[in-house]
């Protein structure tokens, strides 16, 4: 009961969060962060000491080490140990104290702005809570993981329909269609939210066929209704992604068949020992072509890309522009950053892109870690990412015959579509987002993925 009450209180949390603007206004966002972190103590809790394993140790030593890393970066040290770690934020500091006749010897943080450090890491514990419980959770239901999967889909596909229905009551109404966003302010983000579900659906259908046709002759027509049915919610998802008129969004869509084509190829080749058949590797560039030609564009994403150098807020070149003055925030505090949250403050000083108006984010999520986290939080980071990829990937490639192994490519490729969006957005500081990913990476890593038949 404990299980089901904290799995039921963190899927309906996740619900609200993507629901109510996708926890962009913090006084709505506040309840979600608040029930999933409840849920995951439960969750936690409850643990057996057989779901554990010294494989995890490492990678939950690094989640720490980031988290120890965040919180260094928000609370006041001694002003010697800040002129020796950040002289750029020391000079800065000092030159402001001196302004305004105050203290110089004062304790500072090394965050530029300690407040919206300390708000963005409030945001930071809900999903580190939930990366620890499904994960805890991936283990419980190891032979039924589509449990701890099936609220991201559940949400996904809702969206995915208002989207379809906002694109086309504006296009009916006005002739063409804005950006549909679903419940989100931000269409990429909108977007973001089907990457990482779009997979899992189409692997989820493909996993119950497969189980379906082993076990035909005692289950009847029900494999292939829920088949059928999670096909359906797919192409829903899909087009939700292609209504959102996100670019990066649609390329990461195309992208999602060609990864899953070459990782099954990959697990083929090494799980089978019968002939290789240089022709199979032609599906996953087959794929997204097909893609390309059964779903053509609408006419408002193909003038999108069209418009890619000449849209008057967010051009190519404003957006590389963006970067190199993120860069130029990166030289200055290399080594401890600006503070987590503190992007937008850390700016002011290097900002040579529209001067009228608020950048606030980089565009680029990697950049921006880069810029608020300084060099070791950024590794710490990058490394918490490759082992979700890593342990994820491990079940794709070694264990093809896990019970698993559909959901594993599933996480593998939402993970990865989601990562290449970002190259270009930032996904990962939309809180609903965040949530998400971390939720599917607390499953990717978990050892209930590696389930043998």
């Amino acid at each position: 009961m404990i299980r089901w009450l904290s799995f039921g209180l963190m899927a309906v949390s996740l619900a609200a969060a993507v629901l109510l603007n996708g926890g962009a206004h913090p006084e709505q966002w506040q309840w979600s962060a608040l029930g999933v972190s409840l849920g995951a103590v439960l969750a936690l809790l409850s643990r057996e000491d057989r779901d554990r394993s010294s494989r995890e140790e490492w990678g939950l030593a690094i989640l720490g080490l980031l988290i120890v890393w965040m919180m260094i970066q928000w609370l006041p040290i001694p002003i010697w140990a800040l002129k020796r770690l950040a002289p750029d934020r020391w000079t800065a500091l000092a030159a402001a104290r001196a302004a305004a006749g105050l203290d110089q010897d004062a304790w500072a943080s090394l965050s530029t702005a300690p407040a919206a450090t300390l708000d963005r890491f409030l945001n930071v514990i809900p999903a580190t809570a939930a990366f620890l419980a499904t994960g805890r959770m991936a283990c419980w239901w190891r032979n039924r993981i589509w449990i701890v999967i099936a609220p991201v889909v559940a949400v996904a596909f809702p969206e995915s329909v208002l989207g379809i229905l906002q694109f086309h009551s504006m296009r009916v109404a006005g002739g063409s269609s804005a950006p549909a966003t679903g419940t989100y302010i931000y269409h990429n983000h909108f977007a973001g939210l089907l990457e990482m579900a779009l997979p899992l659906a189409t692997l989820w259908a493909v996993w119950i066929w497969r189980r379906g046709a082993r076990r035909h002759r005692t289950e009847g027509l029900g494999p292939a209704l829920k088949t059928a049915g999670l096909f359906g919610i797919a192409a829903c998802i899909l087009a939700g992604i292609v209504t959102s008129l996100s670019r990066m969004g649609f390329v990461s869509m195309i992208a999602a068949p060609a990864i899953t084509g070459i990782a099954i190829l990959v697990a083929r080749s090494r799980g089978s020992g019968s002939e290789s058949r240089p022709w199979l590797w032609a599906i996953p560039v087959a794929l997204p072509a097909l893609i390309l030609l059964l779903l053509l564009p609408p006419n408002e994403l193909i003038a999108r890309f069209g418009e890619i150098t000449t849209e008057p807020d967010m051009t190519i070149a404003a957006r590389t522009n963006i970067w190199r003055d993120t860069l130029s925030e990166v030289a200055a505090s290399p080594w401890t950053g600006v503070g987590l949250g503190a992007y937008e403050h850390g700016l002011y000083r290097f900002k040579t892109t529209a001067p009228i108006n608020t950048v606030d984010f980089a565009h680029n999520d990697y950049l921006q870690i880069l810029a608020e986290l300084g060099i070791p939080g950024a590794a710490l980071a990058a490394a918490l990412g490759a082992w979700m990829l890593l342990r994820c990937s491990s079940v794709v490639l070694a264990v093809p015959k896990s019970l698993n192994w559909e959901f594993a490519v599933g996480l593998l490729v939402g993970l990865v579509t989601l990562g290449l969006h970002s190259l270009a957005d930032f996904n990962l500081y939309s809180p609903a987002n965040a949530l998400v990913l971390a939720w599917l990476g607390g499953v990717a890593v978990s050892l209930g993925l590696q389930q043998d038949r």
